[in-house]
């Protein structure tokens, strides 16, 4: 378990990425850990809800990205931080996301969007899997770039 992890990479920001996201994700049915969450090169926190147009509109477009992103190799992948109001909205909406989510009123989705200042939804926040900030406003990226903000993103994450 942690004691394990802290003797192999000897990282407190890597534990710190684990406690800020926890270890529980969801992708459809099935129930994703954060080991299989921080192999990939990128993490993307997706501040969404199902109640916001802007959000609904932006959603299509990243699940492309996604694809797109991880067509021959799983290279990035997204977690979904619900701002929805019932239960039943968040079931209804992640049904439109090839990612995972943090579970439904998770009390973290709180504390994510304080550490990260985010205001306003839909927003977009890429990671690498150590909790680096590698790009605040990843949206418009994805809306003016497509899967060129990756290649953009994977340079400046490497530097």
């Amino acid at each position: 378990g942690d004691v394990y992890k802290r003797q192999v990479h000897g990282d407190c920001k890597w534990m710190s990425m684990q406690e800020k996201l926890g270890d529980r994700f969801l992708k459809g049915s099935e129930v994703v850990s954060f080991d299989q969450l921080s192999k990939n090169k990128l993490i993307g926190l997706y501040f969404s809800a199902y109640w916001c147009p802007p959000c609904v509109n932006f959603t299509p477009i990243l699940s492309d990205f996604h694809s797109d992103v991880n067509d021959k190799e799983q290279l990035m992948e997204i977690v979904y931080v619900s701002f929805d109001k019932t239960k039943e909205d968040y079931d209804e909406y992640r049904k439109s996301m090839p990612w995972v989510a943090l579970p439904f009123g998770d009390p973290r989705k709180d504390e994510l969007k304080k550490e990260y200042k985010i205001i306003g939804i839909p927003h977009l926040l890429v990671l690498k899997p150590d909790g680096t900030v590698v790009v605040h406003n990843g949206r418009a990226d994805v809306q003016k770039k497509k899967v060129q903000a990756y290649e953009e993103w994977g340079a400046k994450a490497a530097a």
